[in-house]
């Protein structure tokens, strides 16, 4: 049988019991390890705003939620921008459109749609479907209704609506 409990009773004067803990504490957590890898200096993540509030330094822009890691990246938070194209597009021209606004903006993928949905419907015409960056094939692309929250893929030479978001790493 092995014990893993060694108690001490250690009666008055009760400073000699305080001061033996603190040298039998001190140092497992004052003194660093030499052996141990110095700890990297991290700084703190900037807290986002709460969903459907501006995201900081970018005009006219909705924070829409944190969204799961795809293809190596990690999770990353959504921002909704507030431009619109003039008119409907198709598919390539609505991927181009979205690009053209710069810093890393682009159309949002399938499951993006659904999280814009499910966070930030108010912010699109529910009586219009909105074109993803996800295709099905060679010829086909997802989009977003955002009245009952459907998503179905059509020709990329129907014309839709189009937003772009900007993905920030978590």
């Amino acid at each position: 049988m092995r014990i893993d409990t060694i108690n001490v009773h250690i009666h008055p004067p009760a400073a000699l019991a305080q001061a033996l803990l603190a040298a039998i504490a001190r140092p497992a957590f004052d003194e660093p390890d030499p052996e141990a890898p110095a700890a990297a200096d991290t700084a703190a993540a900037p807290v986002p705003p709460a969903i459907g509030e501006p995201w900081p330094g970018i005009e006219g822009s909705v924070y829409a939620g944190l969204t799961r890691a795809e293809d190596g990246q990690p999770d990353g938070h959504l921002v909704l921008l507030a431009e619109k194209p003039e008119a409907d597009l198709p598919w390539k021209q609505a991927i181009k459109w979205a690009g053209g606004l710069g810093n890393g903006s682009r159309l949002p993928t399938r499951w993006e749609s659904a999280l814009l949905y499910a966070n930030l419907r108010e912010q699109f015409d529910t009586d219009a479907w909105y074109w993803t960056s996800t295709q099905c094939s060679a010829s086909r692309a997802w989009f977003q209704y955002f009245y009952y929250g459907t998503q179905l893929d059509d020709s990329k030479s129907v014309e839709a609506r189009a937003r772009a978001v900007r993905r920030f790493d978590a």
